[in-house]
């Protein structure tokens, strides 16, 4: 298939555009900048320069495709404004392609909020979210319901995604120092549902292979470790002794701003339901075990 990947230097797009080289799909992947075409390039995908603000330049792209991956986001106050324009220009421009019309939308298990008090059926688009990610369920429900356009339009939500040197791993050993370890938030005992980005990138393939239409798909591995446990196993890799600081909630959000809230989520999401639709099977099954792996490559690249 032909497809083409939105954000494909960023640390989700990337891993995406080498599994779907891989597989034996002809890739096409935009980048903001020509100094990035390389980080495209190196897996024998093509390279398009792009961004966000400017959606209309990639029509003759997307007339061309037969799947497009929107994996691009802006970490900036209009970021969603710019990702729901975004999503509503290809939905537009892939109705009145001759491909097939396959479109995968990025959004994050973060819209579940905490799932010990807000459990959400599979292939189901919650009725309320943190307010941090409040925009991101209206866009699902305009990204499925364009199957009426003739689209096949498919949901992924990554959970707490890792794996090499960037992510939130890569967030927080960024922020830790000898003295205080790693930083938490209240007393750690909240869970994430973390997914290793080949992984991730694995079920991005299989859905776009066979998914069924207007599928939600959670991708998460199903282990749901508490944040202390994956902080002390980092501090313990980095040689910090496995000490953590705790930070309450608004000096992390002073420090972090919303993203604090999502790191404070209590979640454990389950992503079988991706098991039995698409026989996918995260190969990671714990970021606790594999934390020396990603001190190393985060070490890596701090000396890069």
């Amino acid at each position: 298939m032909r497809v083409l990947i939105t954000g494909g230097n960023g640390y989700i797009g990337n891993a995406l555009v080498d599994a779907f080289c891989r597989a034996g799909h002809q890739v096409s992947a935009t980048t903001r900048e020509e100094k990035q075409r390389g980080k495209i390039e190196r897996f024998g995908a093509r390279a398009v320069i792009w961004n966000l603000a400017d959606c209309r330049s990639l029509v003759p792209e997307i007339r061309q495709t037969d799947v497009l991956v929107h994996a691009a986001f802006e970490m900036k106050p209009e970021g969603a404004g710019r990702d729901r324009e975004a999503v509503g220009f290809f939905l537009e421009e892939l109705a009145r392609t001759s491909g097939l019309r396959r479109f995968l939308y990025t959004s994050g298990v973060w819209v579940l909020g905490n799932t010990r008090d807000n459990v959400v059926g599979d292939n189901a688009v919650p009725e309320k979210s943190p307010e941090m990610v409040a925009w991101r369920p209206p866009i699902e429900r305009i990204v499925l319901g364009s199957a009426a356009k003739g689209i096949t339009p498919l949901v992924i939500r990554p959970g707490i995604v890792y794996g090499g040197a960037g992510g939130l791993t890569g967030f927080l050993m960024g922020t830790a120092t000898r003295e205080k370890g790693i930083p938490v938030i209240g007393s750690g005992h909240n869970r994430w549902s973390p997914v290793h980005r080949d992984d991730l990138a694995d079920l991005y393939v299989r859905a776009a292979e066979q998914a069924p239409v207007a599928s939600v798909l959670n991708g998460t591995d199903g282990s749901c470790p508490t944040v202390a446990m994956i902080a002390g196993a980092l501090s313990e890799a980095l040689g910090f002794e496995g000490r953590t600081t705790s930070l309450s909630p608004d000096e992390a959000r002073r420090s972090w701003g919303s993203l604090a809230d999502g790191l404070a989520l209590d979640q454990c999401v389950p992503g079988d339901w991706a098991g039995r639709l698409l026989g996918w099977y995260p190969r990671h099954r714990s970021i606790v075990s594999e934390a020396e792996a990603l001190v190393r490559s985060w070490k890596a690249a701090q000396s890069a």
